[in-house]
C-alpha cells in the first residue's frame, strides 16, 4: 500500500476519522506517516484554547495606594471598580485630577479646575485567534505536505526485489495472501505481507521467515488487519530464509510459532 496522502493526514491531526481498514493498518505499521501525524498534532494542539478569554483580576489595595502617590491623589479617592471589557461603556467616571497633575489628552470641565479621566473604549476581543490559528495549521500542512512530495519526488522509489504467492494451509482452506520484499536507496528491507482470512476471537496472526526444510525461523512481527509492512533484520540472508509464513497465535505468552500457520509461500529470490 502506498503511504497515506498528505490531506488525509492533516484530517487525522485535527481529530477526523477517515482511515479504511487497510489505510489504519498500514499507519500503525509505517513510521512515515506515524510521524507526519504526530508533527501536524501538534501544531493543532498549539492552537487549541488558543481563544480563551481574558480573566481580570482586581489588584491589591497597595496597587492602588501607590497610583495615588504617583499621581498626587487625594487621600480619600476611592480606587476604581475591575469591570469586564464588555461593561466598560457603562462604568462610572473615573478619579479626578488635580489640574497640575492632569496630562495630555484629559478633559478639562472648566469649573471645578480638576480633569476628568475618561475610560478607554474596550479593547476588542480577540476575534481574529481561532481564525489565525485555522491560517497557521494550513499553511503548516501545506508546507509539510509540501515538504513530503518534494521528498517522495526527490527520493527513488522502493524497488521490489522478490515476491511471493502465500497459499492457504489444509486447516485454512480459502485463505489467501501475497507478499513482496521492497529494498529503499539506502539498502534497508522491508516485507510487505497482505493476508485474506478471518481471524478468530483470541487470537493474532504472526509473520516469520523460515528455512526453505523448515529447519529454522526468523519472527517479522505482529500482523495488524489485512496487511503489514515489516522491517528485515540487517544481515539476514533471505536465501537462507527464502519462505514467508502467517500464523494463527493465542494469547498465551508463547513466543514460539504454534504450529497453526496459515498462509504460507516462498519468495522468488
Amino acid at each position: 500500500m502506498q503511504h497515506i496522502d498528505d490531506e488525509t493526514l492533516a484530517l487525522l491531526a485535527l481529530g477526523e476519522d477517515v482511515l479504511d481498514d487497510d489505510a489504519r493498518a498500514h499507519l500503525s505499521s509505517c513510521p512515515e506517516c506515524a510521524d507526519a501525524v504526530a508533527r501536524l498534532a501538534r501544531v493543532v494542539d498549539a492552537f487549541d484554547g488558543a481563544d480563551a478569554a481574558d480573566d481580570l483580576v482586581a489588584p491589591d489595595a497597595a496597587v492602588w495606594s501607590r497610583v495615588q502617590a504617583e499621581l498626587g491623589l487625594t487621600g480619600g479617592t476611592a480606587a476604581p471598580p475591575v469591570v469586564a471589557p464588555a461593561a466598560v461603556a457603562d462604568a462610572p467616571a473615573g478619579p479626578t485630577l488635580p489640574r497640575a497633575a492632569a496630562g495630555p489628552g484629559t478633559e478639562d470641565d472648566g469649573a471645578t479646575g480638576t480633569a476628568v479621566v475618561v475610560p478607554l473604549a474596550p479593547r476588542p476581543r480577540r476575534v481574529w485567534v481561532p481564525v489565525a490559528a485555522a491560517a497557521a495549521a494550513a499553511l503548516v500542512v501545506g508546507g509539510v505536505g509540501g515538504i513530503l512530495w518534494e521528498r517522495r519526488e526527490v527520493e527513488p522509489p522502493e524497488t521490489t526485489v522478490a515476491s511471493a504467492t502465500l497459499d492457504p494451509l489444509p486447516d485454512w482452506q480459502g485463505a489467501s495472501g501475497d507478499a513482496r520484499v521492497e529494498e529503499r536507496p539506502d539498502g534497508r528491507r522491508q516485507v510487505v505481507v497482505t493476508v485474506d482470512a478471518p481471524v478468530p476471537d483470541g487470537t493474532y496472526r504472526e509473520v516469520w521467515l523460515l528455512a526453505e526444510d523448515l529447519s529454522g525461523l526468523v519472527s517479522l512481527g505482529v500482523l495488524d488487519g489485512t496487511e503489514g509492512r515489516f522491517d528485515v533484520p540487517d544481515g539476514l540472508d533471505l536465501a537462507e530464509f527464502p519462505v514467508v509464513d502467517v500464523s494463527e497465535e493465542h494469547f498465551d505468552g508463547d513466543p514460539s510459532h504454534s504450529g497453526d500457520s496459515v498462509v504460507r509461500g516462498p519468495l522468488d529470490v
